[in-house]
């Protein structure tokens, strides 16, 4: 612009010139014709000078602009992968999500919601309400959300507008705006991040945040979700889903740490090859499956189960005398009764030794004395429970 400038005051001042060297009592017209002449016509080449000049700037500045947004956009993310680094649970996970959604944009309202574990049910997990609450979304299946279902991100500039999703439209305001975003967890589309503002749409930019929100969500959730299957895999059986025996003994060792007393208990199902020579190895996989429910059912959720190998199971019972532990076993005797009662699974009983942790220094020799009240049991027997040298039926 400077330059289209200075070529408008040159052109004058050349028309200016040339008229004073000209002029004459005789020629004065024509020097001042040609003089204005002169001028315009280097006005007319400064005007799409300046025109390209001003256009010129405003690109620049529409480049700065974007510039800007993408160092803004950069640093968010940046800052959103470290936050989602440091979250070691899904909970944690869940917490990032709220706190970076209330970062996306001014006066909004986020909802993150989640499938339940039987993928048929949408869960308020998470709900970022800055200034206020607009409702939330009442979607109740992942199907019925129309983002989670085509699986891409759908804005609505309006509630009220023809193709605004249901739920928005019943639930809201006209000036209602929302954001829908998918979020897939280990490659499958079963949540959803909601965020709604009122009186004014969501920008391009805000859309992009609550985007990278959702997908980094996802991926986290994700991995924390695997990891805990991975671990879960590692220190449980695959049949029954109890503890397996090393899973058992670090939990045993934790208590011995603890100086907790406790009592161990083996229980062992009788004549389950026969069962099994019978029935057939499925038939005897589903008894062992029965069995297991029933003994998880039964027992408190503080006592350690698990699958010791076979048809041998052992519980261990902190903070329980021998006794309390004989009782809860004769329930589980009782109650193995009610399960097999429907004819499903083919009839069986189980034995159990008993020993509690005064009688031994260390764990092992806890097991041990248990295992021999078992193997009494069974010379008894079978169908009863051994413990502390006394034979209970």
């Amino acid at each position: 612009m400077v330059l289209a400038n200075l070529v408008f005051v040159v052109g004058l001042a050349a028309g200016a010139k040339y008229a004073a060297d000209r002029f004459s009592t005789s020629g004065m017209q024509w020097a001042v014709f040609l003089g204005v002449a002169a001028s315009g016509i280097l006005l007319l080449a400064a005007i799409p000078l300046r025109m390209f000049l001003l256009a010129q700037r405003a690109e620049a500045a529409k480049q700065s602009e974007g510039l800007r947004e993408q160092n803004l956009k950069q640093e968010f993310d940046g800052r959103l992968v470290r936050a989602f680094d440091m979250a070691d649970s899904e909970q944690s996970a869940l917490a990032i999500t709220t706190r970076a959604l209330a970062q996306c944009g001014d006066d909004l309202q986020g909802q993150v919601l989640f499938a339940d574990s039987s993928d048929a049910h949408l869960q308020t997990v998470a709900v970022a309400s800055p200034k206020g609450s607009h409702g939330c979304c009442e979607v109740a299946t992942p199907r019925g959300c129309p983002a989670i279902r085509n699986g891409h991100s759908l804005h609505f500039d309006q509630a009220d507008q023809l193709d605004a999703c249901p739920y928005l439209f019943e639930r809201s305001t006209p000036a209602m705006a929302a954001v829908c975003v998918p979020v897939s967890i280990v490659g499958r589309a079963t949540g959803v991040v909601h965020a709604t503002r009122i009186d004014r749409p969501f920008s391009d930019a805000e859309r992009d945040r609550i985007e990278s929100v959702a997908r980094q969500a996802g991926q986290r959730v994700g991995m924390l979700r695997a990891t805990a299957q991975t671990q879960l895999q590692a220190s449980t059986d695959p049949l029954t889903g109890l503890l397996n025996r090393r899973s058992m003994e670090n939990e045993v060792r934790q208590l011995v740490k603890q100086d907790v007393p406790y009592t161990t208990a083996i229980l062992d199902l009788d004549h389950f090859k026969m069962l099994n020579d019978t029935y057939g190895h499925e038939t005897g996989d589903r008894a062992l499956r029965v069995f297991s429910r029933t003994l998880r059912n039964t027992v408190r959720a503080t006592d350690i189960v698990s699958r010791h190998g076979g048809e041998e199971f052992v519980v261990v019972f902190p903070h329980a005398s021998a006794d309390a532990a004989v009782a809860v076993i004769e329930r589980v005797r009782m109650e193995l009764v009610a399960a097999l009662s429907d004819g499903r699974t083919p009839m069986f009983t189980m034995s159990a030794g008993v020993a509690d942790s005064a009688e031994a220094a260390d764990s092992a020799a806890v097991l041990a004395i248990a295992d021999e009240r078992l193997l009494a049991a069974k010379r008894a027997g079978r169908d009863r429970v051994v413990a502390v040298d006394a034979l209970a039926s």
